[in-house]
């Protein structure tokens, strides 16, 4: 008995592994750090030609390729189930335009994505004197909402504001950009809105440092979108120094960069920022 009931549950077993075969992973496209766009200068009359990076993979074997109009047959690929990409794409006097990536396996399944290469924007330009949050002479939180600046006590009223404050840690020896949510984990309010802002700085673009000669030269959001890709991560709070600039997003998706003209510390002390920011 115990025989046939053993002879049973192998063949239960075997019959199911036949009707529940592994399919294999489609075809992909993956652009690097998954970013799908790159923002052009409208104000660069002679802009560099743009690097579009990434792989695709089939685990059926890759049997073409598509890098926008240039196409890669088996004869190139090989018997790969992987291929990296690497497309200059010249962008002068172009509009905004798409360029379609793909990839095909032997299997006749298909996978194709779009790069979009985007227009910029205007952005808007704004002198802040920021206090600390124990500092009454000032307000400490500036709005992307409306773009003006709120005291600790005006702050609490605004629950589902967009903005930053300019604080100091726990201690209150060093100045920071501050996402509300932080300082209120830190227990320095105890009232904050439901928005998270985040902030980096900007030490260097392209192997160049970034200066106040850099941070005036910015007319539009394609700088500031373009900086924004994973490998320039944000952080709910950042040290701050004088003479530095800082790339802020909120939690809506609105980016701006900040360059601190000067810092005046102590009790009393405050924030003196300029603050180029998208519509």
């Amino acid at each position: 008995m115990k025989r046939l009931l053993i002879f049973f549950t192998i063949s239960l077993f075997c019959f199911s592994c036949e009707n529940e075969r592994i399919e294999m992973m489609p075809p992909y496209v993956f652009f690097v750090n998954d970013i799908d766009y790159y923002v052009m200068d409208g104000d660069n009359a002679n802009p560099v030609p743009v690097t579009v990076k990434g792989s695709m993979s089939a685990e059926g074997f890759l049997e073409s390729i598509r890098l926008g109009d240039q196409a890669i047959g088996i004869d190139s690929i090989g018997d790969e189930t992987r291929f990296m990409f690497s497309l200059e794409v010249d962008i002068r006097g172009r509009s905004p335009f798409d360029l379609v990536f793909s990839c095909t396996d032997k299997l006749g399944n298909v996978d194709e994505k779009p790069f979009h290469f985007l227009a910029s924007e205007a952005v808007d330009l704004y002198t802040v004197t920021l206090g600390a949050q124990n500092n009454s002479n000032y307000g400490f939180y500036f709005s992307f909402t409306d773009r003006k600046v709120y005291s600790v006590a005006e702050f609490a009223d605004k629950k589902d504001d967009d903005g930053f404050c300019y604080g100091f840690n726990i201690s209150k020896s060093v100045p920071l950009f501050v996402s509300p949510t932080e300082l209120a984990r830190q227990s320095i309010i105890s009232q904050t809105g439901n928005k998270v802002s985040s902030f980096c700085g900007i030490v260097a673009v392209n192997n160049v440092t970034f200066n106040k000669t850099e941070f005036d030269a910015i007319r539009n959001d394609a700088f500031m979108r373009n900086l924004n890709g994973s490998e320039y991560g944000t952080f709910a709070f950042n040290q701050i120094e004088a003479g530095r600039s800082y790339l802020i997003k909120s939690s809506a998706g609105k980016r701006g960069v900040v360059y601190v003209q000067k810092i005046e510390s102590g009790v009393a002390g405050y924030v003196e920022l300029l603050i180029k920011l998208q519509k």
